[in-house]
C-alpha cells in the first residue's frame, strides 16, 4: 500500500514538472513572438537588430538581457537609431524591468498599455520625438521614469502621484504646460525632479519640502511666478538647486541656510531682489552659486570666506554695492569669479589671485578704483581677464605680460597709464583690447 502511495506522489510531481515545463516553454514562445512583432515595427538603417531571428536564443539578441537565463528583463537598444513609434507590445513582456530607449527617434504617444506592465523598474525614452500626453497612473515598481527632451504636451497628471516607488522623475526638454501637480510630494522616495525647459507656470509648491528623499530639483526655464518656498530649506539631503530663467521674485527666505548638503545653487536670470542671506554663508559644501540676473543689493559680507569649498561665483548684472570682500582672496578653490555690472567701489583686493585657483576673472562695468593687483595670474591658470569700464590707474602690472595662459584681455575705459609692455603681443591667442 505505501508503494502505491509512493508511485501515485511521484507520478503528480513528474506532471507537475512537465506542466511547469510546457508552461515555460509557452511563455517563452510568447516573449519570442512579442520581440518580433516589436522588430518588425522598428526601422533599424544600422540593423543593430539584426541579431533578433530564429537563429539565436533571444537571451542572447543584441540589446536582450534575460533574468535567470529564461525570461526578458531588459532592453537596452539606446543610440541605434531606430526610428518608428514606440510598440505597445514591449510592454506586454512578462518579466520586463528594464527599458531603454533613450536617443533614438521614436515618434507618437507612448503606448497607454505602459500602465499595465507592472513589472518595470526602469524606463527611458529620452532623447526621442515622442508626442501627446504623459500617461499617468500606478506602477508601484517603477524607480525611473525618463521621459526628457521629447515634445510631450499637455499638463503633468494628477495621477502622476500614484508612481510612489519613485526615485527619478525626469520630464524636462518638453511642452508640458499647468502647474506642479501637488500629488507630486506623494512620492516620498523621489531623488531627483527634473521638469526644466518646459512650459511650467504657477507657483512653486511649499509642499516640496514634505519630499525629504530630493537630492536634485531641477526646475528652470519655465514660468514659475512667486518666491521660493521656506519649506525647501526642509530638504537637507538636497546637492542641487536650479530654479534658473523663471519669473520668480521676492527675496531668498534665510531658511535655505539649513540646505548643509547643496553643492550647485542657481538661481539665476529671475526677478530676485533684496540682500543674499547671511544663512547662505553656512552652506560650506557649496562649490558654484550663480544669483546673476537679478536685482540683488547691498554688500556682500565677509562671511562668505566660510565657504571654503567654493569653485565658481556669479553675482553679475545685479546692484551689489560696497567694496569687493577681501575673504574672497581665501577661498582656496575659487577658479570663476564674475562680479560684473554691479555698483562695487574701492579698490581690488590686492591678494586677489594669490591663494586662488583663478581661470576667469570679470569684474567689468563697476566703480572699482586704485591699481590692478599684481597677484592676479598666481595661479598660473587665468586666461580670461575682463576690467574695462571702472576707474583703475597705474600701469599694467608686468605680472601678467608673462601670464602665458591669457587668452582674452579687455582694460578698456579705465584711467590707466604707461605703455603696453611689448611682452603682451607675444603672449599666444591673447586678444588685448
Amino acid at each position: 500500500m505505501a508503494k502505491k502511495g509512493l508511485k501515485r506522489y511521484r507520478f503528480f510531481v513528474v506532471l507537475e514538472f512537465i506542466f511547469m515545463f510546457l508552461n515555460l516553454y509557452a511563455c517563452k514562445g510568447f516573449e519570442f513572438e512579442l520581440l518580433l512583432s516589436i522588430k518588425a515595427s522598428i526601422n533599424d538603417p544600422l540593423e543593430s537588430l539584426s541579431s533578433w531571428n530564429s537563429s539565436l536564443s533571444f537571451c542572447k539578441w543584441n540589446g536582450v538581457t534575460c533574468y535567470g537565463s529564461s525570461h526578458v528583463a531588459k532592453i537596452e537598444l539606446s543610440g541605434k537609431n531606430l526610428s518608428g513609434k514606440v510598440s505597445e507590445k514591449i510592454f506586454q513582456l512578462p518579466y520586463i524591468q528594464n527599458i531603454d530607449l533613450s536617443s533614438n527617434q521614436f515618434v507618437g504617444e507612448i503606448p497607454g498599455n505602459l500602465l499595465s506592465c507592472f513589472s518595470l523598474r526602469n524606463l527611458n525614452l529620452s532623447n526621442n520625438n515622442l508626442t501627446g500626453p504623459v500617461p499617468g497612473g500606478s506602477l508601484p515598481l517603477l524607480e525611473t521614469l525618463d521621459l526628457s527632451n521629447n515634445m510631450l504636451s499637455g499638463k503633468i497628471p494628477e495621477e502622476i502621484g500614484s508612481f510612489s516607488g519613485l526615485k527619478v522623475l525626469d520630464f524636462g526638454g518638453n511642452v508640458l504646460t499647468g502647474k506642479i501637480p501637488k500629488s507630486i510630494t506623494n512620492m516620498t522616495r523621489l531623488e531627483v525632479l527634473t521638469l526644466a525647459s518646459n512650459q511650467l507656470i504657477g507657483e512653486i509648491p511649499g509642499e516640496l519640502g514634505f519630499m525629504k528623499s530630493l537630492k536634485w530639483i531641477y526646475l528652470g526655464y519655465n514660468n514659475f511666478s512667486g518666491g521660493i518656498p521656506k519649506e525647501i530649506g526642509e530638504l537637507t539631503s538636497l546637492n542641487h538647486l536650479d530654479l534658473v530663467y523663471n519669473n520668480l521674485t521676492g527675496e531668498i527666505p534665510s531658511s535655505l541656510g539649513n540646505l548643509t548638503n547643496l553643492q550647485y545653487l542657481f538661481l539665476y536670470f529671475n526677478k530676485f531682489t533684496g540682500p543674499i542671506p547671511r544663512s547662505i554663508f553656512n552652506l560650506k559644501k557649496l562649490i558654484s552659486l550663480d544669483l546673476s540676473d537679478n536685482f540683488f543689493s547691498s554688500e556682500i559680507p565677509e562671511l562668505v570666506i566660510q565657504m571654503q569649498n567654493l569653485e565658481v561665483l556669479h553675482l553679475f548684472s545685479n546692484n551689489f554695492t560696497g567694496k569687493i570682500p577681501n575673504a574672497l582672496t581665501s577661498l582656496p578653490h575659487l577658479q570663476v569669479l564674475q562680479l560684473w555690472s554691479n555698483k562695487f567701489s574701492g579698490e581690488i583686493p590686492k591678494d586677489l589671485g594669490k591663494y586662488n585657483n583663478l581661470t576667469v576673472l570679470d569684474l567689468s562695468s563697476n566703480n572699482l578704483t586704485g591699481k590692478i593687483p599684481e597677484s592676479l595670474c598666481s595661479s598660473g591658470r587665468l586666461f580670461k581677464l575682463i576690467l574695462f569700464s571702472n576707474s583703475l590707474e597705474g600701469e599694467i602690472p608686468k605680472s601678467l605680460s608673462s601670464c602665458r595662459t591669457l587668452q582674452r584681455v579687455r582694460l578698456q575705459d579705465n584711467r590707466l597709464s604707461g605703455e603696453v609692455s611689448p611682452e603682451f603681443t607675444s603672449l599666444p591667442s591673447c586678444l588685448l583690447s
